[in-house]
């Protein structure tokens, strides 16, 4: 066995040495509510995920936090308020719900096997050892359903892998795996290091890398005004383009050009408002 995983894997035991693996929520925290410097109620929240870890790691574990709590936890007696899940509904049908049962732990302990690099043999052999004790209590006839909702098999396990993939992401950071006993250092694995395109789900740490600026795009009030246009005459050629127009009203044939509203009389173009005036006396 690698002898930084070794490190990890005792580093993850020592941590859970010290709880109640079978009794606290894997997948909920109470979290308490301060109101004028006092703490009046406790709030349920969702734990956060250990810094370190790549997005599939946190994806697991979540997963397997909340498969854990639903089938161990989610449900409360209220006059006792003990705690229980579907596991020891299921564990009260005979000899099938408790086959049931066991079907699922193992779908949880292959869930948690995903993670990058795989768990660890001793790690996989207490996970799987705590499948087949809560299968065996639970052949027992009534007592056995207690004891088994009591033991919590998925709960213990969720713990187990929380507590070392938490080991393995200080490993990460630290980019080496720090003995329990504090004597020695040895350089993290090769299979536990990040890839380049993993990152940081905790604090989102991303690879960096080279961006290009945004073109910018000028404001419609920065536009300059349109000059003004120029005039015909300045134009060159323009002349020369108007020349050939002639007037609609008029006539051009080899003569010159005649208003039609002029009246030619005697040859002479006269004007209709030059008429004398008739009187009508």
């Amino acid at each position: 066995m690698n002898l930084a995983v070794k490190y990890l894997q005792d580093a993850a035991f020592k941590k859970l040495g010290k709880k109640n693996t079978n009794l606290e929520n894997p997948y909920y925290e109470k979290v308490p509510v301060v109101k004028n410097g006092t703490v009046v109620k406790y709030q349920k929240k969702e734990r956060a995920i250990p810094p370190g870890l790549t997005d599939d790691e946190a994806k697991i574990l979540k997963s397997v936090r909340k498969r854990a709590y639903r089938w161990d936890m989610c449900f409360t007696f209220c006059c006792f308020g003990f705690v229980f899940g579907w596991s020891a509904i299921f564990g009260l049908v005979p000899v099938i719900g408790d086959f049931f049962d066991f079907f699922m732990g193992m779908m949880l302990l292959k869930k948690a096997s995903r993670i990058k690099g795989g768990l660890p043999k001793t790690l996989y052999a207490r996970m799987f050892t705590n499948i087949l004790i809560d299968l065996a209590v639970g052949f027992v006839p009534f007592l056995g359903d207690l004891a088994d909702a009591y033991f919590r098999a998925n709960t213990r396990n969720a713990w187990l892998l929380d507590a070392y993939l938490t080991a393995v992401g200080e490993a990460r950071m630290a980019n080496t795996v720090q003995n329990p006993d504090g004597q020695d250092k040895v350089r993290l694995p090769d299979e536990l290091r990040l890839a380049p395109g993993d990152r940081d789900v905790e604090t989102g740490v991303e690879p960096s890398g080279i961006v290009a600026p945004a073109p910018v795009t000028p404001s419609p009030a920065a536009n300059p005004r349109p000059a003004p246009a120029a005039p015909m005459a300045s134009i060159p050629g323009a002349s020369a383009a108007i020349a050939p127009l002639r007037s609609m009203t008029g006539q051009r044939k080899g003569r010159e050009v005649q208003d039609p509203r002029d009246q030619r009389k005697g040859g002479a173009v006269q004007d209709p408002r030059d008429q004398p005036k008739r009187s009508w006396r």
